[in-house]
């Protein structure tokens, strides 16, 4: 019932039948997703997650991930690092100054964000960093409320191995691999999600041209 519920949300949002205030509508969105618990479909590399109806995965190495949903892309970075030391993700330059929606997330253990900004290109850029996930997109304003579904849906169906996490780490330390783990003060992912824009939007240059130069 909980999945048809969230379908029937989404198929009200494509459809536009719900007529209320534009921040109302997106702590509707929020509030639906996180109330209502989504069994993962989907494995990857120490966790899994749930894939919404309608959403493709195009791409998927070590915790990146990047989705197309109608015409968005979606790229998902998943720091199991800070997940493993239970360290929660930097906030503290995040805020509502100069956004266009801005939003708190607090679902027991799990915290973050939603904030979606207006840039000059007339696009908006959805930042959401929640579970120990961030998810990115760029979109016209009346695609923000789907993509907004989706994003949520996805970030808040992550469900962590933990031994699983464990031994990748242990097999990274062993084998000497050169990877930098701050974990007193994580930052927020944002280094190695934005070198993984870098690597791998060469395939959809047209689409991405919007893109800010990373």
């Amino acid at each position: 019932m909980k999945k048809i519920f969230i379908l029937i949300l989404l198929l009200i949002l494509c459809t536009g039948c719900i007529r209320i205030n534009k921040e109302d509508n997106k702590d509707l969105i929020i509030d639906e997703v996180i109330n209502n618990k989504t069994s993962p479909n989907t494995m990857a590399m120490g966790y899994k997650y749930y894939l919404p109806l309608g959403v493709t995965k195009t791409y998927d190495k070590d915790y990146n991930q990047k989705f197309k949903y109608e015409d968005n892309y979606i790229y998902l970075y998943v720091d199991v690092v800070s997940y493993y030391y239970k360290n929660l993700l930097n906030f503290n330059e995040e805020n509502s100054v100069n956004s266009y929606y801005y939003r708190k997330i607090t679902n027991g253990d799990k915290v973050g964000y939603a904030k979606v900004t207006k840039e000059d290109n007339d696009l908006y850029f959805i930042k959401i960093v929640y579970n120990y996930g961030k998810i990115e997109s760029y979109v016209k304003e009346s695609e923000i409320n789907k993509v907004l579904t989706n994003s949520m849906i996805i970030l808040d169906s992550i469900s962590y191995n933990d031994n699983l996490i464990k031994k990748i780490l242990e097999d990274d330390y062993s084998l000497g691999a050169e990877k930098e783990y701050k974990i007193n003060k994580p930052e927020d992912a944002t280094s190695r999600f934005t070198e993984y824009l870098n690597e791998n939007i060469i395939d959809d240059e047209t689409h991405l041209s919007d893109l800010p130069d990373y």
